[in-house]
């Protein structure tokens, strides 16, 4: 796996004019001319860098639009026109936002509650999926987190604290794709470097924001503070605990559950991948046969039971390469499963 190349004379200059032009503000706020700088337009890692913290392992100094735009392409489609031609595709099964947002996820970049996800989920018109949103996964230090291991063994290894190589492995083994040739990768890593989060992202007060500023006045231990209250405001990185299907003794069935919460998972979930088959082969829709069927296996143990698709998913196998990504105890809680399974059998009782 190749980590995107670092160009260390760009870095330093890049950071010099960051530097210079939060000094040039310091300078003139006495000049009555002077507005303000807009520190909100700043990246997230130029600030922390300034107020004395380390540079990210995967620090770029810019990005190139150009190839920003290949990233995206390759992002959202699993391919790219590039010199007149189309690339290969990464997979022949799946492209990136089959599991990944590229949007936000939450109102605050610090949660990482399913409720609030799903609510945000609805009210910004974004599906409610098993993977973490790309939108700043430029400044995630982990990835593949916690029980990851169980699914990917040593795979993950080399992955968990290296976004190259995370992109590598997802590519390769979650999308049953290939490994990304070298300027594939660079395009995702400058697609990334031109999202990566911005101040204004953030939820930080008037007060911290003022401090951002005045920056070089402050003492150390009030830079440390500063430090670790950014990094507070958003996730460097996000849990993943694999639960276990409910035991059927323990199964509420949809009792007490909310429907039309479990309406909004079926539609932002289950549809997103199986609504017309645009992902896999399994046709879902929302009429009483496809209810009943969920209905009829909801007791079993085959990934025909909601209880057990949604924990355990499926593997690739030959013939069946579009295998279903499991759910997460962070991604869908067992109240929203049970919010699932109301809707599914008051939609079979129709």
């Amino acid at each position: 796996m190749k980590i995107a190349p670092k160009n260390t004379l760009l870095f330093v200059l890049f950071l010099l004019v960051g530097f210079v032009t939060l000094m040039g503000f310091q300078s003139k706020q006495k000049d009555s001319k002077y507005r303000s700088v807009d520190i909100g337009e700043f990246p997230v890692e130029t600030i922390l860098i300034q107020l004395g913290d380390s540079s990210l392992n995967h620090s770029m100094s810019g990005f190139d639009s150009e190839k920003a735009s290949l990233g995206e392409d390759l992002i959202r489609y699993g391919r790219t026109k590039k010199a007149g031609k189309y690339s290969k595709r990464i997979s022949k099964y799946f492209v990136c936002t089959d599991c990944h947002n590229l949007k936000r996820e939450f109102n605050s970049l610090s949660s990482e509650s399913s409720s609030e996800r799903l609510t945000y989920a609805k009210n910004n018109g974004i599906p409610f999926l098993p993977g973490s949103t790309l939108s700043g996964v430029y400044n995630r230090t982990k990835f593949y987190n916690d029980d990851y291991i169980k699914k990917y063994g040593p795979l993950v290894e080399n992955s968990r604290d290296t976004l190259a190589n995370a992109i590598q492995l997802c590519a390769k083994y979650c999308a049953s794709g290939r490994y990304l040739e070298e300027w594939e990768l660079e395009a995702f890593m400058h697609y990334f470097k031109k999202n990566e989060l911005k101040i204004k992202d953030l939820d930080l007060s008037e007060n911290n924001l003022k401090n951002i500023q005045r920056y070089s006045l402050l003492k150390e231990d009030e830079k440390s503070k500063l430090i670790e209250l950014i990094k507070s405001s958003y996730r460097q990185s996000y849990a993943a605990h694999f639960l276990k299907p409910i035991d059927t003794g323990k199964r509420l069935y949809g009792e007490g559950g909310d429907v039309e919460n479990g309406k909004l998972i079926y539609r932002k979930s289950c549809l997103h991948c199986h609504g017309g088959r645009r992902v896999t082969y399994l046709n879902l829709d929302e009429s009483q046969l496809t209810a009943r069927m969920f209905w009829n296996n909801i007791t079993n143990y085959t990934d025909k039971s909601l209880y057990q698709i949604v924990r355990y998913g499926t593997y690739a196998k030959t013939g069946r390469k579009q295998y279903m990504p499991l759910y997460t105890k962070e991604k869908m809680s067992d109240e929203q499963l049970n919010d699932l399974v109301a809707y599914i059998k008051k939609t079979a009782e129709k």
